[in-house]
Formats: structure tokens, sequence, C-alpha cells
């Protein structure tokens, strides 16, 4: 089996699976999750959503009904794979960004989506974030 070493996860998604075959593609070695990051410093991830990327799966939808969140709901847009995704602001921040705390907060950080509750800190795609953003070089 061949081997490519990809420095950016764009270089593996803007190419459809069959143009890599065989070729195992190995991630950057920024895989180990970095230590000492503080989210509230820096809120890249959640700079993302632009485009419906920040998705929000059935079963948000479900917990959020649930607990009387209809207004969680009614603020989502279309993402990406036909499902939902959390509305962003004019600059691509989702709208839950931000508290009177901090800029880089989440407002509705107790019941957040599973695709910020999974997503983690100093991973990295955490760190390619942060990068796009200037946070890190």
């Amino acid at each position: 089996m061949r081997s490519r070493r990809v420095e950016r996860r764009d270089d593996v998604e803007r190419w459809p699976a069959e143009v890599w075959g065989d070729i195992l593609v190995t991630m950057p070695d920024d895989t180990e999750p970095a230590t000492g990051l503080d989210c509230l410093t820096c809120g890249a991830c959640c700079r993302t959503g632009h485009d419906g990327r920040i998705l929000v799966p059935a079963e948000d939808l479900v917990r959020w009904r649930r607990i009387g969140r209809e207004d969680l709901i009614a603020r989502l847009q279309p993402g990406h794979f036909g499902e939902q995704a959390f509305a962003t602001t004019a600059d691509g921040a989702c709208v839950h960004l931000g508290t009177a705390l901090s800029p880089n907060a989440c407002a509705i950080y107790e019941i957040r989506g599973t695709t910020c509750r999974e997503f983690e800190r100093g991973s990295w795609q955490c760190r390619e974030f942060r990068r796009d953003h200037g946070i890190e070089r």
C-alpha cells in the first residue's frame, strides 16, 4: 500500500475517495491533543459554520424538544449531508457564540449540540481551525 502524508484536512476532503484509492493517508503530526489550550481565549471552531458545517444530528433535536427548547431548533439552517446545522452570523460564527462573560463562550454550553460536545480541544481539527484564524502557526 502506498502512503501519502497530507498537511491539511482540506487536502483529503477536496478529492473523492476513489482518487485516493489504496493510498494510506496520514494526518499531520499534531494529532496528539495539545495541553494548555483555553477555549475561552479562542472560539475558532465556533467560527467555521458559514456554510452549514456545524451539524446538529437528529438526536439533538429530540433532546431539545424534550427539554422545551424549540427556540434552538427554530434557529437552525440547512447543513451538509441533509442534516441541520447551527445558524451563523454574517462572519460565519455560530449564533450561540458569545456571552456577557466572554466573546468565545457558548451561550448554550450546558445543552450544546453533539458535534460541539464531541469536538476535542487540542485535536488536529482544533489546531487547524486555530491556524486558519491566525491564532496558531
